[in-house]
């Protein structure tokens, strides 16, 4: 178990760096790797096995795999998502070993809007070569990294990081049913209640369940799809807002610049002026 105060001493050198969109499935289900590989998820969803930990990861989430250790994973649903072969080094900038059972699986970010800019700025220099993109590439895996301790901090001082073993990291069939199905209706009314009746729960059982699985309430799981998908079109599209929130499940534009605002800190017009590229 990592403590906060550990996680400082040691800092992720970026390696290489892969961009893929909407990929339906990986070439290869399973491999391992010399180097440390971290699968950032800017959107859709996958599967994933690494050592004893069994789980699924979407939007908000990272994994993180060791080197030498066995890596299964499975498309959900298409994915977008960050690649980044790392190595660890102390404050002096010399390659260190660090413990393998302590530091791999799922990363959860609740900043959104941080994790968002990120992500667009690797984007933004994906595929350049020159020193100048490489080093910002860097400060980006650097932030992330401040990402994850500042909110393992934020947590509790004392407290041990994102890798803790904690819900989340077994399959739920029904669960995995219940992701799917939120997933086809997120651009329309997707009902909640519902979702618990096709499944044969009652809605308290469900929330429970989905929690207990996914670490995430549906609500949550649901809100983070939908603004996703938002972002996608707020800067890949010319669409208005009124357009974007009938495409994404939101009766208007008033209630989802509402929802946007209070989830990324920032108005639907800000992100897409601030991030489009």
């Amino acid at each position: 178990m990592m403590r906060v105060q550990d996680m400082i001493t040691q800092r992720p050198k970026l390696l290489t760096h892969m961009y893929w969109k909407e990929k339906a499935a990986f070439q290869l289900p399973e491999d391992t790797n010399d180097y440390w590989v971290l699968f950032a998820v800017e959107n859709g969803s996958f599967t994933y096995e690494i050592q004893e930990e069994i789980g699924s990861a979407t939007f908000g989430d990272m994994v993180l795999c060791p080197p030498h250790v066995n890596f299964k994973r499975e498309v959900i649903h298409p994915l977008t998502f960050h690649v980044i072969l790392l190595q660890w080094e102390d404050e002096t900038n010399q390659p260190i070993q660090v413990d393998k059972t302590h530091l791999s699986g799922k990363i959860t970010l609740s900043d959104f809007n941080r994790l968002s800019s990120n992500y667009a700025h690797l984007k933004k220099w994906y595929m350049h070569d020159i020193t100048l993109a490489a080093s910002l590439r860097q400060h980006v895996l650097t932030d992330l990294w401040m990402t994850v301790i500042d909110e393992a901090y934020s947590a509790s001082p004392d407290a041990a990081s994102p890798w803790t073993p904690q819900p989340g990291t077994h399959k739920d069939p029904l669960i995995q049913q219940a992701t799917a199905i939120i997933h086809e209706q997120a651009a329309l009314a997707c009902s909640m209640k519902e979702i618990a009746q096709t499944l044969g729960l009652t809605q308290v059982q469900f929330t429970r369940r989905f929690k207990k699985s996914t670490g995430m309430l549906p609500i949550d799981y649901l809100t983070a799809l939908r603004l996703q998908k938002v972002q996608h079109l707020l800067l890949d599209s010319d669409w208005t807002l009124q357009q974007i929130a009938g495409h994404c499940g939101y009766e208007n534009e008033f209630y989802l610049s509402r929802v946007f605002t209070k989830r990324m800190r920032m108005t639907p017009s800000s992100y897409r002026k601030l991030h489009r590229l």
